[in-house]
C-alpha cells in the first residue's frame, strides 16, 4: 500500500469529499486544504484526517507552501481553480509536491478558455458546434450568428451555470450580452443543439502520454433542468471509438497529467455527440467511476509516483444518483413523485453514501434544511 500524504484542494464541497472517500477507503492518509463557506460535508467524513483552511484558492497553496515545506506529498485539485492556482507557484513549489500539470505548450490556465478548447477538439476530430471568438462587449458579435445559439463564459471559473442562457433571436442577444458582461469579462457563443442527454467521460491522463479512460456517464436528469448537474446518471463501458479516440488525441497534444472530464451532447437532430468541454481536474462525478469499479484518483496518485497501475475488473454498471440535485428536482417540482421514486428503486447507490461513511450523506441535507430555513447561506450544501 502507497503510504503518500495526500492534500485534497478544493471547496468545502460533494467534489472534494468525493475523493476523501475514495482514496481513504484505501489506506491513505488525506488531508483537505479548502476555502470558501464552511459546511462542514469534508470534516464530516470519516477519511479525513486534517482539515486546513484559507480565504481563496491561492492563500490555500501559499498555507500548503508553508505546512508542508521539505515534505513528500501529492495534491489533487478539485475544481479550476485550485488546479490553476497549483499551476502558478508551480516553480515555487518544493520538489516533494506532485500534482496535475501540463507538458505541452499550453498551461492549465490557458486551456481553460473555451475557445482554445474549441480549437483543439477540433483538431483532434472532435464534431464540435459552431462557436464564436471571445466575446468582450456586444461590438465584437459575429454577422453570422446561428440562432437559436448559447452564451457561455470563456473560463469557467470566471463565470457562473447561470451565464449559460439560451438565445432565440438576435433582437433578444444584445441585452443579454450587457449583462453577462456587467459580471463576466468574455463570453463565448455557441451553436445550440438540440439534445436528448449528455454524457461525461471522466479519464487519467498519464506521464507517458497515455490515458485511463474507463467508463461513460450518461446524465439522463440535471438540475436545474437543461444546464445544471446530473441528478441521475447511467455508468456503462465505453466501447465508441468515435468518442475514445479524440479524448487520448487531445490529451496526448496537450500533454495533460491529471484527472480529467470531457463533456459531450447528443443530438435529436443527426444523433451524433459533440464536444462541450474538458476539465483539466478532478470532476464532481469521479464518485459514480469509483462506485463503478474504477478508483481514477488511485491511478492518479500511482502515476505520479512512478508505480504500477492497478488494473481494476469488477465493474458495477447501473444507475447512480446525485442526491441532492435529485431531491431537489423534486422539490422544484421538475421531477414527478413517481418518477422520482421509481429512480430512486432502479439506482444502485448514491454519490456521496458509503455504509462505513454516512455521516456526509446526511450532512448536506441538514444544510439545506438551514439554508432554506434561513440560517445559514445556500452555497453550503
Amino acid at each position: 500500500m502507497l503510504k503518500n500524504q495526500v492534500l485534497v484542494l478544493g471547496n468545502d464541497h460533494t467534489n472534494t469529499t468525493g475523493v476523501v472517500q475514495c482514496l481513504g477507503r484505501e489506506g491513505f492518509t488525506v488531508s483537505a486544504v479548502v476555502w470558501g463557506a464552511k459546511s462542514g460535508i469534508v470534516a464530516s467524513s470519516k477519511y479525513v484526517s486534517q482539515i486546513f483552511s484559507a480565504l481563496s484558492p491561492e492563500e490555500c497553496v501559499e498555507l500548503i507552501c508553508n505546512k508542508f515545506k521539505g515534505k513528500d506529498a501529492i495534491i489533487i485539485a478539485c475544481s479550476d481553480a485550485a488546479a490553476i492556482a497549483l499551476e502558478r507557484k508551480r516553480k515555487s513549489l518544493f520538489a516533494g509536491l506532485r500534482f496535475e500539470h501540463t507538458t505541452g505548450e499550453w498551461s492549465i490556465e490557458e486551456l481553460c478558455e473555451k475557445s482554445l478548447q474549441v480549437k483543439l477538439a477540433k483538431e483532434a476530430g472532435f464534431n464540435v458546434p459552431w462557436s464564436s471568438s471571445p466575446i468582450e462587449s456586444t461590438e465584437d458579435v459575429p454577422c453570422e450568428v446561428p440562432f437559436p445559439c448559447i452564451t457561455k463564459s470563456l473560463v469557467s471559473c470566471k463565470g457562473s451555470k447561470s451565464d449559460l442562457t439560451v438565445v432565440k433571436s438576435q433582437d433578444s442577444l444584445k441585452p443579454i450580452l450587457e449583462r453577462l458582461l456587467s459580471h463576466t469579462p468574455k463570453i463565448l457563443l455557441q451553436q445550440y443543439i438540440e439534445r436528448d442527454y449528455e454524457i461525461s467521460i471522466l479519464g487519467c491522463g498519464l506521464r507517458n502520454g497515455e490515458c485511463i479512460i474507463p467508463c461513460v456517464e450518461n446524465k439522463l436528469t440535471l438540475y436545474p433542468k437543461n444546464v445544471g448537474l446530473e441528478c441521475l446518471a447511467n455508468m456503462q463501458p465505453l466501447e465508441d471509438e468515435n468518442i475514445i479516440q479524440p479524448i487520448r488525441t487531445l490529451i496526448k497534444r496537450i500533454g495533460y497529467v491529471g484527472l480529467f472530464s470531457v463533456e459531450m451532447m447528443h443530438s435529436k437532430i443527426d444523433g451524433k455527440f459533440y464536444f462541450t468541454e474538458i476539465n483539466l481536474r478532478n470532476d464532481g462525478a469521479n464518485s459514480f467511476v469509483y462506485k463503478y469499479g474504477v478508483n481514477l484518483p488511485l491511478n492518479h496518485i500511482e502515476d505520479l509516483l512512478g508505480h504500477p497501475i492497478t488494473k481494476f475488473s469488477k465493474f458495477h454498471p447501473g444507475y447512480y444518483i446525485w442526491e441532492i440535485h435529485h431531491s431537489l428536482s423534486l422539490v422544484h417540482r421538475e421531477l414527478r413523485v413517481k418518477q422520482w421514486i421509481k429512480e430512486l428503486r432502479m439506482s444502485k447507490g448514491f454519490l456521496l453514501y458509503f455504509p462505513e461513511d454516512k455521516t456526509p450523506f446526511f450532512k448536506q441535507y441538514k444544510n439545506w434544511i438551514l439554508s432554506t430555513l434561513h440560517l445559514r447561506k445556500n452555497e453550503s450544501y
